[in-house]
């Protein structure tokens, strides 16, 4: 009788969750084709659909999209690190054991959902790279390996070592971003150890920062001994403390309230129309479209190039840069990847570049940062983008243009600083200008001249 009892309530369940499936079914289908027209807020069911195994196969279809933006799939990873346990999780998870060799935006959302499940796999990619890690030819996925792995507190001395090891100044900046910023989700001694030989670090140095204010709540700024004191004093009782990347931008906006203001950075030399030039590799992207005639923009433009450019020979013969113009068409100053050692060679190839620009052409932004984004960053190992324009795209949208400055930031851990000479808003919108929304989205600084 028992028996007979326990099928009837299977068949019962059974027939239950298939209604369910039926019921959700359409519903994920209108988020799908919703959120392929760029609607965000079409994805709010899913925080209530985790139950379902359709859901997670929902999302996979979303990021998997070529057409799906990399906003979306990132408010995607949002709201999945927020389900619990269940089907909706383990179709996931299930997934990406079949896909070992997913693509690079799978990875990315992968790495952001923080499942535990997942946390071997992570540690797998980046265990199983022989050879030199600088000699990687997808360090792209190597950063991302790190930054899942930075979402476990508790990991043990050999995997914090081994993101550790990524720090070193030979590997590629996306790998030692993204280590720098891992390393901040571990609350070991050896992290602690790790970070404080890269604090003035000019391409990581603000990621180390951050990462041992999210580990210890200090600031003691960029001085090394003054950590180590701390360090000593505290012994084996350190006071852990788990803060977020978001807790350390308020206290940077904090701290600059209460600190003095610097010097003018305009009298800087190694600045570009303000903005400090810091870090290993620099990339500018420069607007020399028709409407940079007016008001004596384009000459300006070049003075600013030019002065920056005799700057350069007093800085390290190893910082690399790289100019790209965007107009009539999109020209690189260098040949090939893009990017040069700052030597005395290159420094002429640059000087004439900059005397044979001049002002002609729509704006395509969406074609500039494409080209960067193809044909420079995957081997260029930069950390700041400098992009300067005086307008609107001319070949996309903003919300394009913002998508892939995004994706450039998120991709690469490239730091985006914006020039804006004129720039305008499109007419009756509230929202910032498209170059402010992209240096507030990618951790960089907006700039409009005088």
């Amino acid at each position: 009788m028992r028996s007979v009892v326990s099928c009837g309530l299977a068949v019962a369940l059974a027939a239950s969750f298939l209604h369910a499936a039926e019921d959700v079914a359409p519903v994920l289908k209108g988020i799908v084709k919703n959120a392929r027209n760029g609607d965000q807020e079409a994805l709010a069911p899913l925080k209530d659909l985790h139950a379902q195994r359709l859901a997670g196969e929902a999302v996979l279809t979303l990021v998997g999209d070529k057409r799906t933006g990399l906003g979306m799939k990132m408010r995607l990873a949002e709201i999945v690190a927020g389900w619990p346990a269940g089907e909706g999780r383990k179709a996931l998870v299930d997934w990406l054991l079949r896909h070992p060799a997913c693509d690079g935006d799978a990875l990315l959302f992968f790495s952001s959902i923080h499942l535990l499940e997942t946390r071997s796999f992570f540690w797998n990619l980046l265990t199983q790279v022989k050879g030199p890690l600088a000699a990687v030819k997808e360090p792209e996925r190597l950063a991302l390996a790190a930054r899942a792995l930075g979402a476990f507190p508790d990991n043990p001395d050999p995997v914090v070592a081994r993101v550790a090891a990524l720090l070193d100044p030979a590997n590629a900046h996306v790998m030692r971003a993204c280590a720098a910023e891992a390393l901040g989700g571990m609350r070991s001694l050896l992290a602690l150890q790790s970070l404080l030989p890269y604090l003035n670090d000019e391409a990581i140095g603000d990621a180390v920062h951050g990462s041992l204010f999210q580990l210890t709540g200090q600031d003691f700024a960029n001085d090394p001994e003054k950590w180590k004191a701390w360090l000593a004093a505290q012994g084996a009782n350190i006071p852990w403390k788990r803060l977020s990347r978001s807790d350390y931008a308020e206290f940077l906006k904090l701290q600059k309230l209460l600190k003095p203001l610097d010097d003018d950075p305009a009298m800087n030399m190694a600045s570009f129309y303000g903005v400090e030039l810091r870090g290993k590799g620099a990339l500018f992207i420069l607007d020399v479209s028709g409407s940079m005639s007016a008001d004596g923009r384009i000459g300006k433009l070049k003075g600013q190039m030019s002065n920056l450019l005799t700057a350069l020979q007093n800085k390290s013969d190893k910082l690399r840069y790289g100019i790209v113009t965007f107009g009539d068409q999109v020209d690189s100053c260098f040949s090939a990847r893009g990017m040069a050692l700052n030597d005395e060679k290159n420094h002429k190839l640059a000087v004439q570049f900059v005397d044979r620009i001049d002002a002609d052409g729509g704006t395509p932004m969406c074609a500039a940062f494409d080209h960067a984004l193809t044909r420079i960053l995957p081997e260029g190992s930069i950390d700041t983008l400098y992009f300067l324009s005086d307008g609107q795209p001319s070949d996309g949208t903003p919300a394009q243009v913002l998508d892939l400055a995004q994706r450039i930031h998120t991709q690469f851990k490239v730091r985006i600083h914006c020039i804006s000479i004129g720039e305008e808003t499109l007419p009756g919108s509230t929202e910032p200008s498209l170059l402010n929304q992209i240096a507030t989205a990618c951790g960089g600084t907006f700039t409009v001249p005088p």
